[in-house]
């Protein structure tokens, strides 16, 4: 569900190839989903990532990577001067992530937070449920993987019996993928 959460945000931007998108909480696994997809879309990545996660999301494309924190609108105005065309706001920068969008780009929040709208900002929340059943976009996602050009990320695999050794490292966090459940 995380990279069809990331394929929704990036469509709900509606860029044209060649646009710029800044994408938060890039490495996770929305956030990594988001990076390349919008590799797949002909976009520029200008991702964040903690100095641990740096060479993890240049992996997944990201054209540049910022240091993660609450220096990143700035951080995004240094690269581009009039900001990015949009966000995938994977993370948690919510409304300040306006200050790094252009004037009439957009962002789009998978926390379904939506803030002002001044300088023509449109916002995008995205919300898994509108589109669990979209075997189009399912069948997209899986011929994307298959193609290598999204790439799976397994934190290791549970027989069915250790399915709360599997929840509890989620419930952890800071996990770089996601267990899978052997049947």
């Amino acid at each position: 569900m995380a990279a069809l959460t990331a394929l929704m945000g990036v469509e709900a931007l509606d860029l044209a190839p060649g646009a710029t998108v800044a994408v938060t909480g890039a490495a996770g696994g929305i956030g990594g989903y988001a990076i390349q997809l919008a590799k797949t879309a002909g976009l520029t990545v200008i991702a964040d990532a903690a100095d641990k996660d740096r060479d993890l999301v240049a992996s997944l494309g990201a054209d540049h990577v910022l240091p993660r924190g609450d220096g990143v609108p700035a951080a995004v105005r240094e690269l581009r001067p009039d900001g990015v065309d949009g966000i995938v706001d994977a993370g948690s920068v919510g409304e300040s992530g306006a200050a790094a969008v252009r004037d009439g780009g957009a962002i789009a929040t998978v926390k379904g937070f939506t803030g002002t709208t001044d300088r023509g900002v449109r916002w995008a929340p995205v919300f898994i449920y509108d589109r669990m059943r979209d075997t189009a976009a399912l069948t997209r996602l899986r011929d994307l993987a298959e193609s290598g050009a999204l790439t799976l990320r397994v934190a290791g695999t549970y027989p069915i019996e250790h399915v709360a050794d599997a929840h509890r490292l989620i419930e952890e966090g800071g996990v770089r993928g996601r267990p899978v459940l052997v049947f």
